[in-house]
């Protein structure tokens, strides 16, 4: 997900009984106290705890629906409107099914729109309109997603403009724009830079270190723990994968099957992997390599969030992947979750 959106869109569902007639007000705290019930009391067996919670979510559903029809002007319809997509969400998520996106969009934008609308209620659709459009983004990597993007963030703030979360939108707004606007990017990153909250402005500052990797070979040597020499100058005319991993991740080690076949995919086609392995445990980390069929070098000095590299780099979380072009420059600073796709790219493309 992107670097600084994902900690800035946590959707708060507040519903609150302001100004409504009696019978209004008496189905809305019913709503409410259904709400409360959702996931009480669930079985521990977890294919009939989805069952019982899908029930439960399709009956609040039905409920939100038939309030609207009965109230369609009350003062909690946007609140109402915004449940509905809410539990639509999580009825297809119990279902394996991909939500409406789309149809979501149109009335997150209708909702931040409404003048009418409390302005919560109007920041927390426009909030969630960008966590879509970020998605989009995130999948498709283009300069087409990353200007809807922008855009969406821009037409946010125009309308929000002391909303505490700018900053944050502002350097998503950069990230998106690093590779098709870096000029732009770089205002960004610089006027966020002065920001006083010091995590903000170190992000910012971190997302212009990233930039200048966009415009120069990174360089980087060591001895893996195997043994072998790594020198990414050696590897200049590859497209390299750089890995920030650990066997102690989860996240880190589900991704282990499919990076292994994208790498017996384009291995010779011109493809490495560059392992940077945040372990503490030598041992651990060389039986779990060799477990997996890792056959890539691995950086390894036992210190664990303490890296040599990962401190370097200012890397915050794993996993965390960079593709290098094969000049050695930063091509995508986020390839995961279509890592086929971004290595056939950066190895279609030819040298300038």
């Amino acid at each position: 997900m992107m670097r600084f959106l994902s900690a800035c869109l946590l959707l708060a569902l507040s519903i609150p009984i302001t100004g409504a007639a009696d019978d209004e007000a008496a189905a809305w705290e019913t709503i409410q106290d259904e709400s409360a019930q959702l996931t009480a009391d669930l079985p521990d067996d977890e294919a009939e705890g989805k069952k019982l919670l899908g029930q439960r979510l399709a009956a609040q559903l039905k409920s939100f629906e038939k309030f609207l029809a009965a109230h369609p002007e009350s003062p909690n319809r946007w609140e109402a409107r915004m449940a509905v997509m809410q539990i639509g969400n999580s009825i297809a998520m119990l279902g394996d099914t991909e939500p409406d996106l789309a149809s979501q969009a149109k009335e997150l934008q209708a909702i931040a729109d409404d003048p009418e609308a409390p302005p919560h209620i109007r920041a927390d659709a426009g909030l969630v309109l960008l966590q879509l459009t970020s998605v989009e983004f995130d999948r498709d990597r283009t300069e087409a997603s990353a200007r809807k993007l922008s855009a969406a963030v821009e037409k946010f703030l125009e309308t929000h403009p002391d909303d505490a979360r700018a900053p944050a939108l502002r350097l998503t707004e950069a990230q998106a724009l690093e590779a098709f606007d870096p000029a732009r990017a770089r205002e960004i990153y610089t006027d966020v830079s002065k920001n006083e909250d010091p995590d903000i402005s170190q992000a910012a500052k971190n997302g212009l270190e990233v930039m200048d990797m966009r415009t120069k070979p990174i360089e980087l040597a060591f001895t893996a723990v195997d043994g072998r020499k790594v020198d990414l100058a050696d590897l200049r005319g590859k497209v390299v994968l750089l890995d920030f991993w650990a066997t102690w991740c989860p996240p880190c080690v589900e991704e282990v099957p499919s990076v292994v076949k994208t790498y017996e995919k384009f291995h010779d086609q011109g493809f490495e992997i560059v392992g940077i392995s945040l372990d503490e445990d030598k041992a651990a980390l060389e039986k779990f390599t060799a477990e997996h069929k890792m056959p890539w070098p691995q950086f390894f000095d036992g210190k664990g969030w303490e890296n040599e590299l990962a401190q370097r780099f200012h890397i915050q979380s794993v996993p965390t992947m960079w593709l290098l072009d094969k000049e050695g420059k930063l091509a995508d600073p986020a390839p995961r979750g279509r890592l086929d796709q971004a290595v056939e790219a950066a190895l279609s493309k030819k040298n300038p």
